[in-house]
């Protein structure tokens, strides 16, 4: 082999390692982009698919909001039809027949009475009950006591005592519930 054979060879060979080293680098790039990529889409996915849930959660918390207001209102709703109901029964209390006057005291007194205790009708309905005393201390209503305890069931005490067990009732008949 001539020198120039030798050189020649030698030319080709390093340009085929030449050719080898830049193809193995092309690849390994192609490789590493590639590796890039699927990461950056594995990361892209991620983020989309965690931002869907995100929107779909304020959705629900929005629309669970929006149950949670319309609940409310309805229950303010039935509240006020039922403070209307107990403020008309109220307004009747104050101005009740002589015969709805004896039903209410006779029912509280045989609730709360006892044997030896004085009876106070309260002065507007003391037309009901001409023989027993009356007072200016409460609107409607009577006052029960004796040595130990006084006990008043004005209007406003008798209605809360009755609220709470005739709310729903209430709130039925008037279509609220």
């Amino acid at each position: 082999m001539t020198e120039q054979d030798l050189t020649k060879k030698i030319l080709r060979d390093a340009n085929q390692q030449a050719k080898d080293l830049i193809t193995a680098a092309e690849q390994r790039a192609a490789e590493q982009v590639e590796t890039v990529r699927a990461q950056a889409e594995v990361r892209r996915v991620a983020a989309l698919e965690k931002g869907q849930a995100d929107l779909a959660y304020r959705k629900t918390q929005q629309q669970r909001a929006h149950e949670v207001a319309q609940i409310k209102a309805q229950i303010n709703e039935e509240q006020a039809w039922i403070e209307r109901a107990f403020t008309t029964a109220r307004e009747k209390l104050v101005h009740a027949s002589d015969e709805e006057i004896k039903t209410i005291v006779d029912t509280f007194t045989k609730k709360y009475a006892h044997d030896g205790d004085k009876i106070i009708i309260a002065k507007n309905w003391g037309h009901a009950f001409p023989d027993l005393p009356t007072t200016d201390n409460i609107q409607g209503g009577i006052i029960i006591e004796n040595q130990t305890y006084r006990l008043e069931l004005d209007i406003d005490s008798i209605l809360a005592e009755l609220r709470e067990p005739l709310a729903p009732t209430i709130a039925k008949m008037l279509g609220v519930l």
